[in-house]
């Protein structure tokens, strides 16, 4: 019974053209699926113990984490509404301090009729403005620090005062010259 395999396909009077037009049964593709589904083993729905604690270890880490890094946020932004109101607080009193200098300076230059004496006060309130530039950097650069912030008030209290003490001294001067 030996043939050739060729001769096996001329014996069935196909051509090449013919064999593909030949076509599968409607069921074809439902009876392969079937077969495929029966041949592989059946799946185990059980989940493995260690996975699941994994799982929830992780999960409980996320939200631990999570949880820890809204704290330090909610103390960030508590910090920086206490240092910005601060520094609101810091700038209301010079804004009070330096319009009570500048009213206070306003007063002693129509009263002074010296000019070497507004001459010599204006250097002394100058020095001390420079004094209060300095130490308003040092303010910039650590609004922490409540000695620097006294000295900032400090040195608005030094200037008004001088102020006051200049007018006092040329009303003491006027009474003088008034009654004499």
């Amino acid at each position: 019974m030996k043939q050739d395999i060729r001769n096996l396909f001329r014996d069935e009077d196909t051509d090449p053209v013919d064999a593909s037009r030949k076509q599968l049964p409607d069921s074809h593709r439902q009876d392969f699926y079937w077969q495929l589904k029966a041949s592989r083993p059946p799946r185990t729905s059980q989940l493995n113990r260690h996975y699941l604690i994994k799982v929830a270890a992780i999960i409980t880490m996320f939200l631990a984490l999570t949880l820890s890094l809204f704290q330090m946020g909610d103390n960030t932004s508590n910090h920086d509404v206490e240092v910005s109101s601060m520094e609101t607080q810091i700038d209301l009193i010079e804004k009070q301090y330096l319009a009570s200098i500048d009213q206070e300076w306003q007063r002693f230059i129509t009263v002074a009729n010296d000019e070497k004496l507004v001459e010599r006060y204006k250097e002394k309130l100058d020095d001390l403005d420079a004094d209060y530039k300095e130490i308003s950097q040092q303010f910039k650069a650590d609004t922490d620090n409540i000695l620097v912030i006294e000295s900032l008030v400090e040195n608005l209290q030094i200037r008004l005062q001088l102020l006051k003490d200049i007018q006092e001294h040329i009303n003491v001067l006027n009474q003088k010259t008034g009654t004499v």
